[in-house]
């Protein structure tokens, strides 16, 4: 008896399982943007002063295992840079070392599009990822950050994704 229920609990969890693998739900919609900054940078002084405070996002969780290299406890927004925080170490960057900012969507167990992200691309070819699922209001941040670059300036190409 005991069998026959255990074989048929692994039967309907397995099915259940590869049904979700195959058709997950989708998470909602997102409205992203991708930010290109322009090669020619030769008319942008390379400032290394942050200039002023404009926004900053905190992380969900106080404490930041040291073997998790892609999560960030901080991202301060700087008129000329960012400062990523992570429990006692920073990195500073300015405008002038990026090259991109890509928008990613993250998947959950069992759940598609469920959390989305932003990758930094640096020049030498060095990135970071930003994910939602882990800092507050990185939307409103990424805002504040296009908001930064109007469409006058040609220092950045941002396109709604």
């Amino acid at each position: 008896m005991y069998t026959i229920l255990y074989v048929l609990f692994l039967c309907i969890s397995g099915y259940f399982f590869i049904y979700k693998m195959f058709n997950p739900p989708l998470g909602p919609h997102y409205q992203l943007k991708s930010i290109t900054f322009t090669m020619d940078r030769h008319k942008v002084d390379k400032i290394n002063q942050l200039g002023k405070y404009i926004y900053s996002i905190k992380s969900k969780r106080r404490f930041i295992l040291p073997t998790e290299f892609d999560l960030w406890s901080e991202v301060i927004l700087f008129e000329n840079g960012i400062v990523f925080k992570r429990n006692k170490k920073e990195k500073t960057v300015f405008f002038h070392e990026l090259y991109a900012i890509e928008p990613i969507l993250i998947n959950s167990l069992f759940v598609k599009n469920k959390y989305f992200g932003y990758v930094f691309k640096f020049k030498n070819k060095n990135k970071i990822i930003l994910k939602s699922c882990n800092l507050y209001h990185l939307d409103i941040w990424i805002t504040h950050l296009c908001s930064l670059f109007p469409s006058e300036i040609i220092d950045a190409i941002i396109i709604d994704c």
